[in-house]
């Protein structure tokens, strides 16, 4: 990104600056939500006008930088003030930091980000997990195993270095068999924190592999299109098995975004459909994690093994559920099930027998995802349900503004989400060209 490189720091700055003074408003939650909204603000509007100021032309790291950043704002408007606001929304603005810094920053320099958000997840999940949650030293083991990686890979070359950097990316972005990262991120940390890390800690990952994916060997590749097909069938039968909303919702975003690393490995492309699939499977989780957050912060956890009726209780948040459900089975209007379509229809020449159970485990979402709105909001309505009420105003307009995005997403002309930035790809010429002859394709 060329156009990048001036206001780099600028940008990345305000976020660590932002986390850094809001210590200030500790004690104040509902300032601190406010102060947290004007730095994304101002971090975003700083990204929109240098990017249209240069002219540059859309990329999809640009298309990711504005999606983390959409999702910083709403996630931080979704959560109501309370005790937990504070700590979520500080290690949210450092995460968005790192984030922005690793998509716009390829190379070397991308990989210091990527470790630091690495880092910092194995910090929040030691110090600041959810009450009444145990940290998970599995997951924490994996994240130190990411950061090794991307150590490994300065000093590796050839097959090693790819792979040692296709672990870390694999962590964020969930694969088996390092995906519990991911699913301890989304259902350990408190606050708003696990919908944000649903958009992203996978959007890294795409990032990531849309700037490795044309180095990698074909070898390598087809391993990936197997792992991918595993992981997506794991992930559903373990969605299938959950008794908490956060963890099914981990499971279902590990399964259905195997399909997209399954394309990726398949068709060794990325498509502006792809784009928009992740993007759309992204934001659909954000908001289911939102809606999980504002039943938390009145009922406390909900055991999925028995019914709540909530929609008797709370009519407003059940219509916007109900239309979340919907789009994550496919409705049209909300874009993910005709970005899928236009992913399957774009495959020239893919074995019929793993196209075949790719469309069997996007029919598997048709079970776990109806099953989990008729949970909670269908029967009767538990004792500890009764003294609940509707959404708040802030809470409300952040999920209609998501599913508002959503429709946006599904209009959007294709080439808005760009291709591969054209710096990183000369990047990667170079790297290949330098190879033996195993990068050669």
């Amino acid at each position: 990104m060329a156009w990048w490189s001036e206001q780099a720091l600028i940008v990345l700055t305000i976020p660590f600056l932002g986390a850094a003074l809001g210590m200030i408003f500790w004690s104040k939650p509902r300032v601190i939500k406010v102060w947290g909204l004007l730095v994304i603000i101002t971090t975003w509007l700083i990204v929109a006008i240098s990017s249209w100021m240069s002219e540059a032309p859309a990329t999809i790291s640009l298309s990711l930088m504005h999606v983390i950043l959409s999702a910083g704002f709403l996630t931080i408007l979704g959560q109501h003030p309370n005790k937990e606001t504070p700590v979520s929304l500080c290690l949210m603005l450092l995460f968005t930091g790192l984030g922005l810094g690793y998509v716009a920053s390829p190379g070397p320099s991308g990989s210091i980000f990527l470790s630091g958000i690495l880092g910092l997840l194995i910090l929040s999940l030691v110090r600041h997990r959810r009450q009444g949650r145990e940290a998970s030293w599995y997951a924490i083991g994996i994240l130190a195993v990411g950061i090794l990686s991307l150590l490994l890979s300065v000093m590796a070359s050839d097959l090693i270095k790819i792979v040692a950097l296709l672990v870390p990316l694999a962590i964020v972005w969930p694969l088996l068999p390092v995906h519990r990262a991911f699913v301890a991120s989304v259902s350990n940390l408190p606050g708003m924190l696990p919908a944000f890390l649903a958009v992203l800690l996978p959007s890294l990952g795409f990032n990531g592999m849309t700037n490795l994916l044309p180095v990698i060997p074909e070898d390598v590749l087809n391993i990936l299109w197997v792992i991918a097909i595993a992981s997506a069938l794991y992930g559903s039968l373990l969605a299938l098995s959950q008794t908490s909303m956060d963890a099914l919702l981990a499971y279902a975003h590990m399964a259905l975004g195997s399909i997209l690393w399954w394309f990726i490995a398949a068709s060794q492309t990325v498509t502006p459909g792809a784009v928009i699939y992740l993007v759309g499977l992204c934001l659909v989780i954000c908001g289911l994690l939102l809606a999980d957050l504002h039943i938390r912060a009145r009922f406390g956890y909900l055991d999925l093994n028995t019914s709540h009726g909530l929609a008797n209780i709370m009519p407003g948040f059940s219509v916007l559920f109900v239309l979340f459900i919907t789009a994550a089975l496919g409705l049209p209007i909300f874009t993910l099930f005709s970005a899928f379509m236009n992913m399957m229809l774009g495959l020239s020449s893919t074995p019929v027998g793993s196209l075949a159970l790719i469309l069997l485990l996007w029919l598997m979402a048709s079970w776990y995802f109806p099953r989990l709105m008729q949970q909670v909001l269908f029967g009767h309505p538990s004792p500890r349900s009764t003294a609940g009420h509707d959404l708040h105003v802030d809470e409300r307009c952040a999920l209609i503004l998501l599913l508002a995005l959503l429709v946006i997403l599904g209009l959007a002309p294709p080439h808005w989400f760009g291709t591969a930035d054209p710096t990183v790809q000369m990047i990667q010429l170079s790297f290949e060209i330098s190879q033996d002859g195993i990068w050669k394709h």
